[in-house]
């Protein structure tokens, strides 16, 4: 094609021109891909540390008070693709005494196993004891509040009571410490000990599911809500959690847009100065026949075979800096959290190929005006130069 070969041409002869527009381009596409990537491991590391509540609770049908036949209920859900852990829960509220301290909390009985894929408090928040403690005999797993309040350790014997329920001594099994407060005023048991104590029968009050895909809780609590329970996704349980994210998310998209935008108008300045040095090679090109929409095309062509070559070449660089980055295993200490974070660099598939092809449309939008400029040249002028 006539001008797509001059369009070759005039990015080979004017090479420092021609790298500096794809060294912008390239530049910005990198720095989008890194931020972006950092962006996507934040995310996943705010649901994997910050955000450990289940991606779905199912809880009781309408005017019933706990989930009967959950063994049933629990193979139906491990049925549905994507989930990788079930924690059914019995919960209720107890008084635990020590001496001469008494605190009011949440008693939970759970089968730890399961319970430690939702929340990880097993394998990362153990202060002292171990999580799966609870299945030898009558003991309890503090969080480090409720330790704290009753000035117990590990081993000291407390106990449970409450009106209607069957009093208990229980050992200390274990200790956490999850850095919010909420969880680390709890306590956890085994099932079997919360029905002893709540002098209930094979049920739960609730089971928690967390999947592969967090995205997909919506559909797995639908198809759960179908069969008559109540099931809520994280969206459902945490809506200002999705706001926070949404906006964060489009303040961010919006500066590196911007970043892609400026990189754009290099082009543009590019595309200009190219018209004003090529004026009387234009003129000749429309002497031997060329007309306007050839002209145009021409110009558009290069700004857009700018922004493809940049646009691919700042996608590479941009994943080889986050993969770098990503190796280097940077920690970060947070309040809310116990221990150190790890920086995650994530980049996304859709973002290697959505930001080169954005690059490419920035590009030629960026071409049109030179490109409009140089078709409405006189010929005869434009062999003057």
């Amino acid at each position: 094609m006539f001008e797509t070969r001059v369009a070759l041409k005039h990015i080979k002869t004017r090479r420092r021109q021609t790298a500096l527009s794809m060294g912008a381009i390239g530049l910005a596409v990198a720095i989008i891909i890194v931020l972006r990537s950092l962006m996507n491991g934040s995310l996943d590391t705010f649901f994997s540390i910050f955000f450990e509540p289940p991606h779905v609770l199912v809880t009781p049908k309408d005017g019933e008070e706990y989930i009967y036949l959950y063994q049933t209920l629990i193979e139906n859900i491990w049925a549905i693709s994507g989930v990788v852990a079930v924690s059914p829960a019995l919960s209720g509220t107890a008084s635990l005494s020590h001496e001469d301290k008494v605190e009011n909390v949440a008693l939970t009985g759970i089968v730890p196993s399961e319970m430690n894929k939702v929340t990880r408090i097993g394998d990362r928040y153990m202060v002292s004891g171990d999580l799966d403690s609870v299945l030898a005999g009558r003991k309890v797993v503090l969080g480090t509040t409720t330790a704290e309040k009753l000035e117990v350790k590990l081993g000291d014997s407390v106990k449970a009571s409450y009106p209607d329920s069957e009093p208990m001594n229980l050992v200390i099994g274990g200790i956490f410490d999850t850095g919010v407060e909420e969880w680390d005023e709890s306590a956890f048991v085994s099932l079997d000990t919360a029905r002893a104590f709540l002098g209930e029968g094979d049920v739960v009050t609730y089971i928690d599911i967390h999947l592969e895909d967090p995205e997909g809780a919506d559909i797995v609590s639908e198809r759960i809500s179908a069969w008559g329970y109540k099931a809520e996704s994280w969206r459902d349980l945490f809506p200002e959690f999705e706001r926070t994210v949404e906006i964060e998310s489009l303040s961010n998209d919006l500066i590196l847009m911007l970043v892609l935008l400026i990189a754009s108008f290099g082009i543009a300045n590019v595309m200009n100065m190219l018209v004003l040095e090529k004026t009387r090679e234009i003129g000749m090109l429309m002497a031997m026949g060329a007309n306007p929409p050839m002209i145009r095309r021409l110009f558009l062509i290069e700004s857009g075979t700018l922004g493809l070559i940049g646009g691919i070449a700042g996608s590479l660089f941009g994943y080889v800096v986050s993969a770098y980055f990503h190796s280097l295993h940077v920690t970060v200490t947070a309040a809310t959290a116990p221990q150190p974070i790890t920086l995650k660099f994530l980049v996304s598939p859709v973002d290697m190929v959505a930001f080169p092809i954005l690059a490419i449309i920035l590009a030629m939008l960026a071409g049109v005006y030179p490109a409009h400029k140089a078709s409405k040249l006189d010929p005869v002028v434009a062999l003057k130069g």
